[in-house]
């Protein structure tokens, strides 16, 4: 598929971008429109999505950075020129700026989470779809009739993306039920980044990796790991408590 969706003036302008743009704007809609549930004020609300929006991209650059740290290490310049995001640092940088940004303003942090759990599947439907047209992270060689041929190797593999933008879209219409009436404060934040880790987890066994850390495990999956445990005792702990932790 060709990533260029047109040209403005002889700028091309990528699907992805476009995708991108339909995430920034559609995710910022749907949290306000839940922050807004829990009687926050309106300027407080927009201020805090507007930092967050900047914390995802910046977190999101670092993750990248991060996965693919030798590479940078001995290209330094690459960070600032070469593409590519990491969802993970957009998610962890997301929730610690998110935090300190609840404290200040006084809000509670899980209801705030609560109103943004359902941009994560947006934004995994939407981006993987944006990395299906680009021909990136495709998976690892498959005979499977669904398989596609890749752009680089020319091998039919895994349409991981399409995988992930799948199992998405399937927890979407959850995430948006349990944002829309959550159990306790937490409740939707914490089982849509569960199923997410888990997601994430399986799906790094179908991609090719240059380097594991601890046996089959590359470091995505380890963090992906940390999450699902990390997550489920949360869980475990807001259910024996009813909500309060």
């Amino acid at each position: 598929m060709n990533p260029i969706a047109f040209k403005i003036w002889n700028i091309d302008i990528y699907w992805y971008g476009i995708c991108i743009a339909i995430l920034f704007v559609t995710g910022y809609s749907l949290t306000r429109k839940f922050a807004l549930k829990y009687e926050a004020n309106v300027d407080i609300i927009d201020d805090l999505l507007f930092k967050l929006v900047i914390s995802a991209i910046v977190g999101g650059r670092l993750g990248a950075v991060v996965i693919n740290l030798p590479y940078y290490l001995a290209n330094p310049l690459e960070i600032f020129g070469r593409p590519g995001m990491g969802s993970q640092g957009a998610i962890i940088l997301c929730m610690i700026v998110g935090y300190f940004l609840t404290k200040k303003h006084k809000l509670n942090y899980w209801q705030m989470a609560d109103a943004a759990a359902p941009v994560l599947p947006l934004g995994h439907i939407l981006v993987r779809i944006g990395n299906f047209i680009n021909g990136e992270l495709l998976g690892s060689p498959t005979t499977l009739p669904w398989a596609v041929t890749s752009p680089i190797t020319k091998e039919l593999v895994h349409p991981v993306q399409l995988y992930e933008a799948l199992i998405s879209l399937v927890i979407f219409p959850f995430a948006l039920k349990w944002s829309g009436k959550p159990k306790y404060p937490g409740y939707s934040f914490l089982r849509v980044m569960l199923i997410h880790s888990v997601v994430r987890f399986f799906m790094d066994f179908l991609r090719p990796h240059s380097s594991t850390l601890i046996g089959p495990l590359v470091l995505t999956q380890l963090i992906a790991l940390g999450f699902a445990l990390g997550l489920g005792f949360l869980i475990w702990k807001f259910e024996k408590n009813a909500g309060s932790f």
